[in-house]
């Protein structure tokens, strides 16, 4: 049995999907299972998969019912003893699976550990860095404010963890913030490595850029539910908890909507900067930075710590 599972769900995710099973398969730690759940790609990613001659790699394929089931169906397929996540079109450095796994080993009280980020554009081009907390109060803190605290593809988590809360999981786009941190944070302790492991892709057809308003919707109610928790008090359904938001003042509903666009702003303007179209990208920045004030303050004071952390 490997010591390691890594899981990857797998829709439509050519040109992009080679490189990324490749940043695994080369990774300095070997004893891994690679568990590929293709979910009913159409775009020639089955025909990829299907060619992949190492005995590591695991391939499932089943009908396209979403990434979030490809996720709960592989999980239950897990039997290391920790599980990695991975997805189809971004790019884990050499060293992250072996990082991540000493980390947990010195680190018995963790259950959960990211690593550091970086963007990746379409041309291959690397920059921007948004800095992540590292230790559990801040991580907990800030993922319950809904700025980024851990990216859900850079985690390796305790199988036994993970597993004994998999069942209260949302079910949507949101679902990895509920069950991979907020729920997680309530058991165990939760890290990020300091070091840059991973490559984020930012293109046209990634979750964020076309869904990022129902993303933001489900983070809130994910949020909502481990205040909740937190206080002893019963969790609210989806549907009472948007009837909730609908009815609030005016002005913090329209803060609420400019912080959403003013994200999608900003993620559109980086993937631009690391194109040929960067100098429309520093551009659009500079309206991201407009649109929200209140958003452009706190990236800019999480910049500022890390500068001065390092």
């Amino acid at each position: 049995m490997a010591q390691v599972d890594v899981l990857m769900a797998v829709y439509n995710a050519m040109p992009y999907l080679p490189e990324a099973v490749d940043s695994i398969l080369t990774q300095t730690f070997q004893d891994f299972k690679f568990l590929i759940i293709n979910d009913g790609s159409e775009d020639g990613s089955e025909e990829y998969l299907n060619q992949l001659d190492d005995p590591r790699v695991h391939l499932v394929h089943r009908p396209h019912q979403g990434r979030s089931a490809a996720r709960n169906f592989g999980l239950a397929m897990c039997d290391g003893e920790f599980i990695a996540i991975m997805d189809s079109d971004d790019v884990a450095l050499p060293t992250r699976l072996e990082a991540q796994l000493n980390f947990l080993r010195c680190h018995r009280e963790v259950g959960l550990v990211g690593t550091q980020y970086e963007y990746l554009g379409l041309g291959g081009r690397r920059g921007f860095s948004p800095p992540l907390p590292c230790d559990h109060e801040t991580i907990y803190a800030t993922l319950l404010r809904r700025p980024a605290g851990m990216i859900n593809a850079t985690i390796m988590c305790r199988t036994s963890v993970l597993k004994r809360i998999a069942g209260s999981s949302i079910d949507a786009n949101g679902e990895d913030w509920d069950r991979m941190f907020l729920r997680m944070g309530e058991v165990t302790r939760l890290a990020n490595l300091k070091e840059v492991l991973y490559r984020q892709r930012l293109h046209s057809n990634s979750i964020m850029a076309t869904k990022l308003a129902e993303i933001w919707m489900q983070h809130a109610y994910a949020s909502d539910c481990a205040e909740r928790r937190g206080e002893g008090q019963p969790e609210i359904t989806f549907d009472e908890f948007l009837i909730q938001q609908r009815a609030r003042p005016f002005w913090r509903q329209t803060l609420e909507v400019m912080d959403c666009y003013a994200f999608g702003q900003y993620r559109r303007a980086v993937a631009e900067i690391l194109s040929p179209h960067w100098a429309v990208g520093y551009a659009r920045l500079a309206w991201a930075a407009l649109s929200s004030p209140r958003l452009t303050s706190q990236r800019v004071s999480r910049a500022i710590r890390k500068r001065w952390m390092t």
